[in-house]
């Protein structure tokens, strides 16, 4: 699913939460979306945003529909666009990249009697400790 340019057609502030605000998107090809948005961009009623739709792939996460104090969030903004209703800006927020091959180190002593214990039990470790050490493109 793409990030896709909407409009904020309403903005207002939860009570319950100090940094958290409650937004309608519209477009016509989407309609609208109710989404829960923190404070790192607050959207003024008629501004246009990235709006990441359920199950688009964003670095380190895929967007879910969520329930934030009982309110169904159907998405993620991901911040002010200069764009037209419903265009795909995917791109501007590094969003659906194509799967690649990439090489990984990691690096972690275990005590074992066997490889395959070995093994299991350095990725676990590796996972605990956040011992990746590198990540780049296969050639």
């Amino acid at each position: 699913m793409p990030v896709v340019a909407m409009e904020v057609v309403a903005a207002a502030k939860l009570e319950q939460a100090d940094n958290l605000y409650h937004y309608t998107f519209r477009s016509p090809g989407q309609g609208d979306l109710e989404i829960i948005a923190n404070a790192t961009h607050i959207y003024e009623v008629g501004q246009v945003a990235g709006v990441a739709l359920v199950g688009t792939r964003l670095p380190g996460l895929t967007i879910k529909p969520r329930k934030v104090f009982g309110i169904p969030s159907s998405g993620m903004a991901c911040g002010p666009v200069d764009a037209t209703l419903d265009t795909d800006v995917s791109e501007q927020f590094d969003a659906d990249r194509p799967t690649q091959a990439w090489t990984v180190t990691i690096q972690v002593s275990v005590e074992a009697a066997y490889a395959e214990d070995a093994s299991a039990l350095a990725m676990k470790k590796a996972r605990s400790e956040g011992k990746v050490t590198a990540a780049v493109p296969s050639a």
